[in-house]
């Protein structure tokens, strides 16, 4: 770790020297008018049947030209913002515009009568004095810088509170992302497990939160944190932005990094669009693929009722001599028609796989009524369904023996097929009344569904099974998750109030989490005979849902007290976040009830045989084995209030002060009540040094805390498959501080390049760590350890190589890396139990890296992209009782993407991900033998692997 640091050290020196080159190549084609920054020839003639307007802002007296100034066409949607030079441009249809120039503490300008004329350009400097300090400070709202730029971004994380990273919806355009999360991918020290789940600064999702429009987001995931950004499809995103350094006007729930999904409001013109895309993956795309019969609206994501509780079972234990409510005792007649009712097929069919297919239509516009109304609308449709096939998977679980050897003995040893058939779709409606230049407010609506259906079978050795006998275990499981999301907000600006602002949010949610008639059945071969078994997972019918009703609403009151180049704001507010869920399952199971051995010999029948109505009573039962765990209520309410100065006391110092209260109260109600209540104050100090006009110097020191989840409060056991570790909840935990160190440096040579070195420093108390109980099996749950600390390095560049030679100005290169020492601190009582005294945090990567170099050619409408991805082994259980740790291995991604415009409205893109098939690998233990002069993987060790396989997409975007 340490030649690391020193290495990357070396490379921090020749950021500077790099970042000094020129400005990334322009866009293809001819960019919206506030995307036009940073171009190096803003005279360069317009597009065909368009004229141009550039210019340079400056300061009337000073002579300096005035940065982010903003140039607009009154009562259109024509606007630009001056780049570090000074420099706008605006592309127009011919006619005669008046021109307005604004900036902070200057006087507005206005330009009358800049005539346009297709094919030529006009140049119209503006010179802005400065605004007298007892006139009225001039705030332009209709000017807000269009988000889904890049150059946006830019300028938005230049001037944040905060440090932060974020990708556009312009650089989204360039790669195969297709939604949030895989968006999330691009940005500075973030890496996405399982597709869906954000990772920051290679943390676990306990400590990331998420937002949508700066709203706390419920999750659809009954033990995660973390949202499933996969919800969420890039049409309708403006930016996706990860911030890491905390300030007292967000929630204080977060650690690596808070996800904030941000949607468009108020579009520039009237657009509509539409992408379909067609995939094939290497694994499963033709060939055969394990299914089972399901409903006939599992494309929907939805069950019709298929896989529900027959009409009128019973809510009452059923099994023989239960007794009901009535007091009177269940019969074995009632019980045999009940199971009856109950029985479905056991068994896998196969079915060959189709390609992947998705699709999405968007549609936005913004009408204009007079000069001060706006109503803007956004509409989006998004479909899709892809399928999955892992042959030959490896799934294991180990066991000592210190009796026999210290080493690892091998329970369980097991290969499986598994098809997955994954739907997603939902729909998104926002619209946005500017009902004057500074008032504005919007109401977002989402429902998002998505379902996964898996087919499995399983074929090894099993330690439950006895010495040299052979199991087979065949799943089926159905999982659908659906989000219901509705806010409505204002933002409202008070100018007689010295310009202050007030925004406001109120949020409702329902989230559900359904899985219908989870079946498994365990066969045991011996001597070449196969027969049923009665095992704890074996005829298993397993039914649970979850619904989670979330409501809230938030106030902020921002006031300017100093203006100037030295201005001073305080800002006040509060959220209420009030949570409330219900988890119930009921797991039901056929056991053996053969008295002879004509009625025995039932059971080395196949399942599709077995389990028939003439075998139900004779050879066949259906018993409950509900447990009282498995049923809770959970409610959670956070109320939070903050204050926070934002002062410059200089122009180039910037001070950031304050702090947040949040009262927490989680209550779990199940086989005991259980309660957390805790107060904790999250004060925030941060210093920004405005070293010159195009760098910035950022130091913090912040407090925020990770609470556990509800299904990680509540005792509720699971088992994933037959002879697999249980997963339990622990009442007895507590929630996590943390103390955050942050100071970054960042470096913008233009308003399309960056670079960026940061160090942060975390110390956890009380962290919360998944481990692996003591017993027979190896219960996996949840635990506090005494404390950790985080220590890393990260470093971001993305640079145009134009400086190199002029044949490279359509050439880009972008990375970040991120490194880090983690260490955990055990407490003395927990040192017999967990096995290593000393190891990194649980989910913690030690490195993080993205790499990508990017192509355009705007005569030809081409571009093409290639990243690269990998991120270092972290735990993923932590071992205990001698049990050594299990890790997830590290993942080397390589993804390309090409992108061909065909004539005004049609885009191709191909992209293919996993390029180097590289597979999902968990291991316990040490992970590989040394062999000289060479690397062997050791996989006597492996818990799981799998290929994914690799996934080429074709594409096609219409768009007027």
């Amino acid at each position: 770790m340490r030649r690391s640091m020193n290495s990357i050290a070396r490379l921090v020196c020749v950021l500077p020297l790099l970042a000094s080159g020129a400005a990334f190549a322009q866009e293809p084609g001819e960019p919206p008018p506030d995307e036009a920054l940073g171009e190096e020839d803003f005279s360069r003639p317009p597009p065909a049947g368009k004229g141009v307007i550039w210019g340079v802002v400056s300061d009337a007296k000073t002579k300096e030209t005035v940065i982010d100034a903003q140039v607009s066409i009154p009562g259109t949607s024509f606007k630009a913002i001056a780049d570090y030079d000074g420099r706008y441009r605006l592309v127009l249809p011919p006619g005669t515009y008046e021109l307005r120039v604004f900036y902070q503490e200057y006087k507005a300008q206005r330009v009358q009568n800049v005539r346009v004329e297709a094919g030529k350009v006009e140049k119209v400097d503006v010179a802005l004095p400065k605004e007298e300090a007892a006139q009225e400070m001039v705030v332009e709202v209709e000017a807000d810088p269009d988000r889904t730029s890049a150059v946006a971004q830019t300028l938005i994380r230049k001037n944040a509170a905060a440090a932060g990273d974020a990708v556009s919806a312009q650089e989204i355009a360039r790669t195969p992302d297709r939604n949030a999360a895989d968006a999330a991918r691009r940005v500075v020290g973030a890496s996405v497990v399982g597709q869906r789940y954000v990772f920051v600064r290679g943390l676990g999702d306990r400590y990331t939160n998420a937002l949508l429009n700066g709203v706390p987001l419920p999750s659809t995931e009954p033990d995660r944190q973390a949202v499933p950004f996969d919800l969420f499809p890039t049409t309708v995103l403006s930016d996706l932005t990860i911030i890491k350094t905390f300030t007292p006007d967000m929630p204080g729930d977060f650690t690596g990094g808070s996800v904030r999904v941000a949607t468009r409001e108020l579009p520039e013109r009237f657009t509509v669009s539409g992408t379909l895309h067609l995939g094939a993956n290497t694994e499963s795309t033709f060939g055969n693929r394990l299914t089972y019969a399901g409903s006939g609206t599992d494309w929907l994501g939805i069950d019709d009722g298929t896989r529900a509780l027959p009409s009128g079972f019973p809510k009452y234990k059923v099994a023989k001599s239960a007794e009901k409510p009535d007091g009177t005792l269940v019969s074995s007649r009632e019980v045999n028609e009940l199971g009856r009712a109950l029985n479905r097929p056991m068994t896998t069919e196969r079915t060959v796989t189709v390609p992947n297919m998705s699709g999405n239509v968007t549609l936005g516009d913004t009408l204009r009524f007079g000069t001060d109304h706006e109503l803007g609308y956004t509409v989006a449709l998004t479909y899709g369904r892809r399928f999955g096939v892992r042959r030959d998977e490896i799934l294991r679980t180990f066991r000592i023996d210190k009796k026999t050897s210290p080493d690892l003995v091998l329970r369980n040893d097991y290969r499986t097929e598994t098809g997955l058939d994954l739907v997603s779709w939902g729909g998104f409606a926002g619209l946005t009344y500017r009902y004057a230049k500074d008032h504005k407010v919007s109401l977002v609506a989402l429902h998002s569904r998505s379902s996964e259906k898996e087919a499995r079978e399983i074929v090894g050795q099993s330690e439950e099974g006895g010495a040299g006998r052979i199991l087979y275990d065949t799943r089926l499981r159905f999982v659908s998750r659906s989000l219901t999301f509705g806010q409505l907000a204002g933002v409202h600006e008070l100018k007689r109030l010295n310009a202050a602002t007030l925004d406001w949010n109120l949020t409702t949610s329902y989230a559900t989490s359904d899985e219908p008639d989870t079946r498994e059945n365990v066969y045991l071969e011996d001597n070449g005979r196969k027969a049923w078994q009665s095992t704890t997972l074996s005829g298993l019918h397993f039914y649970a849902n979850q619904a989670e009703t979330a409501y809230g609403g938030g106030l902020n009151y921002t006031q300017p007290i100093i203006g100037g180049d030295a201005p001073t704001r305080v800002k006040v507010g509060g959220l209420v976040q009030v949570r409330s869920r219900a988890f119930n399952a009921r797991r039901l199971r056929y056991i053996p009830t053969a008295e002879t051995k004509e009625e025995a010999a039932a059971y080395s029948l196949p399942a599709d045989q077995l389990f028939t109505d003439e075998y139900i009573g004779p050879a066949l039962t259906l018993a409950e084995y509900t447990r009282p765990s498995d049923t809770y209520e959970a409610d959670q309410r956070v109320f939070s209030g903050y204050f926070m100065a934002d002062a410059s006391p200089r122009k180039w110092l910037r001070v950031v002060l304050g702090a947040r209260i949040e009262a927490a109260l989680q209550i779990l109600d199940t086989v005991e009540k259980v309660e957390l209540s805790k107060v904790d104050l999250l004060p925030s100090a941060g210093l920004v040094f405005k070293t010159t006009e195009k760098s910035n110097l950022r130091m913090s020191v912040t407090r925020t805390v990770a609470r556990p989840q509800l299904r990680e409060l509540a005792p509720f056991t699971f088992t994933d498959y037959f002879g697999a570790r249980e997963i339990q909840g622990n009442p007895e935990l507590d929630r996590t501080t943390i103390t955050n160190a942050d100071l970054r440096f960042e470096l913008f040579p233009t308003l399309a390049e960056v670079a960026a070195i940061s160090v942060f420093y975390k110390d956890f108390q009380k962290p919360i760590e998944q481990i692996i109980l003591p017993s027979p099996g190896g219960i996996i749950s949840f635990q506090n350890a005494k404390g950790a600390r985080n220590a890393g390095i990260e470093l971001e560049l993305r640079k145009n190589m134009g400086f190199a030679h002029p044949s490279l100005a359509g050439v880009g290169v972008l990375g970040n890396v991120t490194l880090v020492q983690s260490r955990v601190s055990i407490d003395e009582t927990q040192t017999g139990i967990q096995t290593n005294n000393v190891r990194p945090l649980a989910g913690q990567s030690p490195y993080v890296v993205n790499a990508g170099l990017d192509y355009t050619n705007d005569g030809s409408g081409t571009r093409a992209r290639i990243l690269y991805n990998v991120f270092g082994r972290r735990i993923a259980q932590v071992g205990s009782h001698d049990l050594p740790d299990v890790y997830e291995q590290p993942r080397h991604l390589l993804d390309v993407t090409v992108a061909q415009r065909v004539g005004k409205f049609v885009d191709l893109k191909l992209s293919a991900e996993n390029l180097l098939l590289a597979p999902v690998v968990f291991t316990q233990g040490p992970s590989a033998r040394a062999v000289p002069d060479q690397y062997v993987q050791d996989l006597t060790n492996v818990v799981q692997q799998f290929q994914p396989g690799a996934t080429f997409t074709l594409s096609a975007t219409i768009q007027n």
